[in-house]
């Protein structure tokens, strides 16, 4: 593209149609994103609502993610023959109805099957999100709807808390589903109204790369049911995680295969052999793992360690989201006139040395303290993600945008998948070793130790019913002081391990071919 043509580009602006049908798709975009972890912190209100288990009740989620990833193929065969208009509209009408129906499940099994067509409304919604803008917008425009696509995906793990935390503390559990119907509705309602309904490709039937399609949805959705149980099932110790790890290596070897022969397949591997798809998609991995894991380990650490509430932790994670929404405009002005990947590269710096921060951790840390890491992540975020999406969709030609969009949402969602069971089993084992190792210098009848129970239990003994039980209570806060040290040890190494990899996956980054801009698409 010369030069004389940008001032042309820049006299086309879309219709105030089109920029409502655009900001309903990011809408329900951002909500259906936003349920994929919801009810993390919102099971236990479950849990009492329904009277189940711990382990039943971890099934609530995998349901929602599971279907999720499973519905990711269909949506690009969809694409093809619905419109991404008809899809935005079908997956919102169903994701509303479906969250309005959930509370009132009368046992686990409604309520696990209402989350599974939840997840695959989401499924088939979210992916169409990329396709609608590079549908409507104008090309100078592209770059900018596409920032707000990846901000999305970016902020909604630290906002979730937030937004979580408010629910339970002001209103109740129900409202976890509810408050999901309005945005659903008006996604419908103004995509209706705002994006071109193209007609409907009937004759594409026939091209349905049937076994493509299942292998991959079924492959996919294997992996991730192992990845979100793996931890609570101690990994390879369950047969049930063997059985998925083996179903989904063997479905997603046998699409490959598929795929490599197939004149169309549902998505194309080859896409990932070009250098910057390749290490784009590797950069967005890295740091969707980052993001879900400090959006895991920090309100942990806080409710564990310090007592915060729910609410009072999710404070932070509002306050690292604005530096987010400021930056994506000025990002994308950057990216016209820096070189992308030296932006990435920046933006991975900041992320990896925001989480070597937080390894510096101790049993004295509050939200102050966790104020500086985040915010070196939330600035490293859109430099992260908007740049990536540049380096990508310079890639690739218009018949390739469906594959693109599946890619992109398969590493969002098995990237947050990896990053919670990578994180949840580093602490988990890390946890029983520190609590083993400083155990070893708890003995029983050392003078120090017990000197210590002494001390405690001079503290608990007015509110104790006579001494013998003002030692064992000591004894138990003394136990549980080891623990509590043992949590915040093995959070440091959780926070090292994901900042040495954020870090890697930078280095990486820097073989990305540099584009020209505007280019094709931007």
């Amino acid at each position: 593209m010369t030069a004389a043509a940008v001032p042309a580009l820049r006299k086309e602006w879309p219709s105030f149609r089109t920029l409502v049908g655009i900001g309903a798709v990011l809408l329900g975009t951002f909500t259906s994103i936003l349920n994929a972890r919801l009810t993390d912190i919102g099971l236990a209100d479950i849990r009492g609502a329904l009277g189940l288990s711990l382990d039943e009740a971890s099934w609530i989620t995998t349901a929602y993610v599971v279907a999720e990833v499973a519905a990711i193929p269909a949506a690009v065969w969809l694409r093809g023959i619905l419109s991404p208009t008809r899809g935005v509209i079908l997956g919102a009408a169903l994701f509303s109805v479906f969250s309005l129906a959930a509370p009132f499940s009368p046992d686990l099994s409604i309520l696990l099957s209402l989350q599974a067509l939840r997840g695959l409304s989401a499924g088939v919604l979210i992916p169409m999100a990329y396709a609608v803008i590079m549908r409507h917008l104008p090309q100078h425009q592209r770059l900018y709807g596409l920032s707000f696509y990846a901000l999305v995906s970016a902020t909604t793990p630290s906002l979730s808390v937030s937004l979580e935390a408010f629910i339970l503390e002001h209103l109740s559990w129900e409202f976890l589903f509810w408050l999901n119907i309005v945005p659903g509705a008006l996604t419908v309602f103004a995509a209706s109204y705002g994006l071109a309904h193209d007609p409907v490709k009937y004759m594409r039937f026939r091209k349905f790369d049937g076994f493509g399609l299942l292998a991959l949805s079924l492959g996919l959705a294997a992996l991730v049911a192992a990845l979100d149980q793996g931890n609570r099932l101690d990994w390879l110790q369950s047969g049930l995680i063997v059985g998925f790890l083996l179903a989904g290596a063997l479905l997603i070897g046998a699409f490959f295969l598929h795929a490599l022969l197939h004149p169309n397949p549902v998505v194309s591997p080859r896409l990932l052999w070009r250098r910057n798809i390749g290490l784009g998609l590797m950069m967005m991995f890295a740091s969707r793992i980052a993001v879900m894991s400090s959006a895991f380990i920090v309100p942990q650490y806080l409710i564990r360690i310090q007592g915060y509430r729910a609410l009072e932790s999710s404070d932070l994670f509002l306050a690292t989201a604005i530096p987010q929404l400021l930056l994506a405009p000025v990002v994308v002005w950057l990216c016209y006139r820096v070189d992308p990947h030296n932006l990435l590269a920046l933006g991975g710096m900041l992320m990896g040395g925001g989480l070597l921060l937080s390894a510096n951790i101790t049993g004295l840390w509050a939200s102050e303290e966790f104020l500086l890491p985040l915010l070196l992540q939330s600035v490293g975020g859109p430099l992260v993600a908007i740049p990536t999406m540049v380096l990508i969709t310079e890639d690739i030609t218009l018949q390739e945008i469906p594959w693109i969009a599946s890619l992109v949402h398969i590493v969002r969602t098995v990237g947050s998948a990896i990053g919670l069971a990578l994180v949840t089993t580093t602490v988990r084992v890390q946890e029983q070793v520190y609590s083993n190792l400083i155990g070893q210098h708890v003995e029983s009848g050392d003078a120090d130790v017990a000197a210590r129970i002494e001390t405690l239990a001079q503290t608990v003994l007015p509110r104790a019913a006579n001494p013998q039980e003002a030692v064992g209570q000591a004894t138990a806060l003394l136990a549980r002081t080891v623990q509590r040290e043992a949590y915040v040890l093995s959070y440091a190494d959780a926070f090292l391990l994901i900042g040495a990899i954020m870090l890697l996956a930078t280095a990486l980054s820097l073989a990305l071919r540099k584009t020209l801009l505007p280019g094709r698409f931007l």
